[in-house]
């Protein structure tokens, strides 16, 4: 029993760091019983689709590939150094062989592989760029340099990682801390900027009424009265027409911002879940006592 917890455990995918990357992905599924190649041949697997009579092409013209491959264009790829998901849009079966080439955008980093499929599922419906199936995989028989490779990818992204949940981690005990403190600072800034856009955009509005006023009364040679009048409307217009752009503006990217922040807690909390599902019910009751305890103590002093 023992040794079958330990093997699942050195298995399952989480164990490693993981990372969200963009990346273009291409597969192809490998027959029962194929022997699994170090490298793979995704030309020899391109040939292998060649149809023998391609439309427009005579019959002593070389056959070419067919212009059809299970690319997923962009995605959302989770990768570490044991295994990958990612979502497609064939329903694949645990246990599965795949033939992987990933390109990882950020960096322009190729990984050439095989592996094996651990679960199929629907995807998650907030993710961008989704297919309707989303596949996680162990990586089966990665050669030393693309380990090597990876290895050093996920770490460049781990110590980013570390900076950034550091600071945060950091700002928000320095909240905890001294909230009476922070609150002010908060508030002062807050006030601060609003009063520098508020400042900034009289500045603006007050030289583009000055500007229409001097170009007014050098076009048409109005009067006071009669440059005030025209400049009143020519800013209405404007801003009429700002307002309208805006409308059309706000509502997509206030879109995409919920959609966002939908799927980065949907993401946090799958991996909370996770967690806590692996922990025994020892390690449990320890979690709950200590959090209970740091959450007395805080209000407790706190007051």
């Amino acid at each position: 029993m023992r040794a079958t917890e330990a093997r699942d455990k050195k298995l399952n995918r989480r164990i490693a760091f993981r990372v969200y990357e963009r990346a273009n992905l291409f597969y192809h599924k490998l027959e029962p019983g194929a022997p699994i190649e170090s490298q793979p041949d995704f030309d020899r697997v391109l040939a292998a689709s060649v149809r023998p009579q391609a439309a427009g092409l005579s019959p002593h013209e070389p056959a070419l590939p067919a212009s059809q491959s299970r690319l997923n264009d962009t995605l959302n790829v989770n990768i570490s150094t044991s295994g990958i998901a990612f979502t497609c849009k064939e329903e694949l079966k645990a246990g599965d062989y795949l033939m992987l080439r990933i390109l990882l955008l950020s960096s322009m980093t190729v990984i050439v592989t095989c592996c094996q499929v651990v679960y199929c599922k629907p995807s998650n419906p907030y993710e961008d760029d989704r297919y309707p199936f989303s596949v996680g995989a162990r990586f089966a028989n990665m050669t030393a340099e693309d380990t090597a490779l990876l290895d050093r990818y996920i770490d460049r992204r781990k110590k980013q990682q570390w900076v950034v949940n550091g600071s945060i981690a950091s700002l928000i005990a320095a909240v905890l801390a001294a909230p009476d403190q922070a609150l002010a600072l908060l508030m002062a800034l807050g006030h601060y900027l609003l009063g520098l856009v508020l400042h900034l955009l009289h500045l603006g509005f007050e030289y583009l009424e000055l500007s229409l006023d001097h170009a007014v009364e050098h076009l048409f040679h109005t009067g006071r009265h009669e440059t005030q009048i025209i400049v009143f409307y020519v800013l209405v217009s404007f801003a009429l027409i700002i307002l309208y752009f805006l409308g059309r503006k706000v509502p997509s990217a206030w879109s995409r911002l919920s959609k966002r922040l939908l799927l980065f807690w949907l993401r946090k909390k799958s991996s909370c879940l996770y967690f806590w599902r692996q922990q025994s019910l020892v390690d449990k009751i320890k979690l709950i006592g200590v959090s209970a305890a740091a959450i007395a103590a805080y209000i407790y002093f706190g007051i």
